[in-house]
């Protein structure tokens, strides 16, 4: 990891992760697909509604960015961090860099995408709606970021929130836009 460390994040440094997951930084990302709440986002993103992290990253993807930041949440919690994603994407969108966001534990698409809707935001926002990507990745803790790399790689996790959350992902993403 490079810039401000915190706590929270496993980096390329091997800090102890919060809890285990299915991978670890250095490791293929595990591949997922699912439906956006906000379509005409994802259309724009990857010309189709269902959106899949092999779109970004990985073998051939069709989209390829140098980082993609997966940011998995609490739809029945306030949306704050969605707002700082937003910042990161319309930063870093021209540099290379694609958030997505999966909403876990959503009470009902029309709530989640009047949620999404008011916010405005300029990533695809997708449903994982019997969490099954959350069960893949072994996440147990709500909100976590993966930063990951255009290989396919996962390169970081975090579980920062407000303040701290945008500087984290920037010093995650950073060495990733260098290469």
């Amino acid at each position: 990891m490079t810039g401000l460390l915190f706590s929270l994040w496993v980096g390329a440094s091997a800090l102890a992760a919060p809890r285990p997951l299915s991978v670890a930084p250095g490791q293929s990302a595990l591949v997922f697909a699912l439906s956006a709440v906000n379509e005409e986002v994802a259309t724009q993103a990857v010309n189709k509604v269902q959106v899949s992290l092999s779109d970004f990253a990985g073998v051939m993807p069709s989209f390829p960015r140098a980082a993609v930041v997966v940011h998995f949440f609490d739809a029945t919690k306030p949306a704050s961090d969605l707002k700082v994603l937003n910042r990161i994407q319309r930063k870093y969108a021209s540099r290379g860099v694609q958030v997505l966001a999966l909403a876990e534990r959503a009470p009902s698409l029309g709530a989640l995408a009047d949620q999404v809707g008011a916010l405005k935001l300029d990533f695809p926002v997708l449903r994982d709606v019997d969490q099954v990507v959350m069960g893949r990745y072994g996440v147990s803790e709500l909100p976590l970021t993966l930063v990951i790399e255009g290989n396919g790689n996962l390169f970081a996790i975090g579980q920062p929130q407000g303040e701290s959350m945008e500087k984290g992902i920037e010093a995650e993403i950073t060495p990733l836009l260098k290469r």
